[in-house]
């Protein structure tokens, strides 16, 4: 079956459109390529959350995270969360778009929240 896709995807990259330029049609490495940005973005958001939450847990640990300081940064991991959510489904689904949109707004809360944290 790889094969069979393989020969038709080869013998299409041949064609030309009205005698203008060859169809280019991407390989697999071609497109996995493509992802890699796609998955490092994922990366590096899941690794900001977990960064937040530790240093969430350190605070609550050492006490300086208490009281009304204690609700703000609740609030703000809830909506850091909410964001990492919609990246994680925008990753899964492939919409381009969508993810980089996603990113933005998980990077924003992220920063957000960690502005909390720092007591900003």
């Amino acid at each position: 079956m790889k094969i069979l896709a393989l020969s038709a995807a080869l013998a299409l990259s041949a064609c030309t459109v009205a005698g203008t330029t060859p169809i280019v049609i991407p390989t697999p490495f071609q497109y996995a390529d493509r992802t890699a940005v796609d998955e490092q973005v994922a990366v590096g958001i899941e690794n900001g959350y977990k960064l937040f939450r530790t240093a969430v847990e350190l605070g609550v640990d050492t006490g300086v995270i208490k009281g009304a300081l204690a609700l703000r940064v609740a609030k703000a991991d809830t909506v850091a969360y909410n964001a990492l959510l919609v990246v994680r489904q925008a990753y899964k689904t492939g919409n381009s778009s969508d993810f980089l949109a996603a990113a933005r707004s998980a990077n924003i809360a992220l920063e957000q929240a960690l502005a909390i944290v720092k007591g900003r």
